[in-house]
């Protein structure tokens, strides 16, 4: 009799957590389906009980699911897995879940002795959607330049190499803003924070989405093109150049008249280095300066000076 009252106890327990707990059979077969009453969270999974996954289930989804089944009574350990459902296209008598695309962990444990005939696991449902996008906030955060709102220098040199080892070259582009100094030392650090964010501004207006702009550090940008001639990617940094030099910048009352100078050269895989990545254009950058700046120049590695 107390055996009989500890399995209902079990079994209301187990009906009352707000994440599923279910039994999986070998063949797919949802033997048990327990829990899940978060509707904030699952939709109510409890007609699975009876079914095989490939009923309800995405075939796709269902394959890969299964290949997880499989795992983990092969192995015979606690199988940890997340994974994207889009809970929309599960196929139950009712969706009165969240909805949409919903990111899950399953902790998957194979069951040491046989359940209705044959061999099964224990698999627990937790909804990690929230912990993913919050991390993945975190994250772009960490890329982020907090004035302007560019991509910052760990960002870009992470994306560059990444692009060098897939499709080999790029061009990049180093731009330093004129007398940037002379603009904080003569209306403040405030001004020179506007005139930054204005030119991140101008920067996306003239290069798209296409192109990664990142803020490399104080009042210097780097900006990659990729699948670019010389030619072409010395027209686009000329007309960078002059949308800067033909615009109106604000501080409060002040109208600020700003220039900048740019280096422009071809990387390629061997370039592969912090430092390297860089070291040409930035010389380019030094010649347009020398130069009389407000220029673009770019460094042509072939005959070792600029074109």
């Amino acid at each position: 009799m107390y055996q009989d009252h500890l399995e209902d106890l079990t079994y209301s327990l187990f009906n009352t957590i707000p994440d599923p707990f279910m039994v999986i059979g070998e063949d797919g077969t949802y033997l048990e389906v327990f829990g899940g009453t978060e509707r904030s969270l699952y939709d109510d999974g409890k007609p699975m009980k009876g079914k095989n996954i490939y009923e309800f289930m995405p075939k796709e989804f269902a394959d890969f699911y299964m290949e997880q089944v499989r795992l983990t009574l092969e192995k015979g350990t606690l199988n940890t897995f997340d994974y994207k459902l889009e809970t929309d296209k599960v196929v139950l008598p009712e969706l009165n879940g969240p909805g949409g695309t919903q990111w899950f962990e399953t902790r998957m444990h194979p069951l040491a002795n046989p359940y209705m005939g044959q061999r099964a696991v224990t698999a627990m449902i937790i909804n990690i959607t929230e912990r993913r996008n919050l991390h993945k906030r975190l994250r772009e955060l960490s890329y982020l330049d907090p004035l302007t709102g560019l991509y910052n220098r760990r960002y870009f040199l992470e994306r560059i190499n990444l692009h060098l080892l897939q499709k080999g070259t790029a061009h990049i582009m180093l731009c330093d803003l004129d007398h940037f100094k002379h603009i904080n030392d003569t209306y403040g650090h405030l001004a020179g924070d506007a005139v930054l964010k204005e030119f991140a501004q101008i920067a996306r207006s003239v290069l798209k989405h296409t192109h990664a702009i990142a803020r490399f550090g104080g009042d210097e940008f780097v900006i990659a093109l990729t699948q670019k001639s010389d030619l072409e990617a010395l027209e686009i940094a000329e007309h960078l150049r002059t949308a800067v030099d033909q615009h109106v910048f604000h501080y409060q009352s002040e109208e600020l008249r700003v220039s900048i100078s740019i280096g422009v050269a071809v990387l390629s895989k061997k370039d592969i280095d912090g430092s390297a990545l860089i070291a040409d254009a930035d010389r380019a950058l030094y010649q347009a300066k020398e130069a009389g700046r407000n220029l673009v120049k770019l460094m042509n590695k072939g005959e070792g000076g600029d074109v």
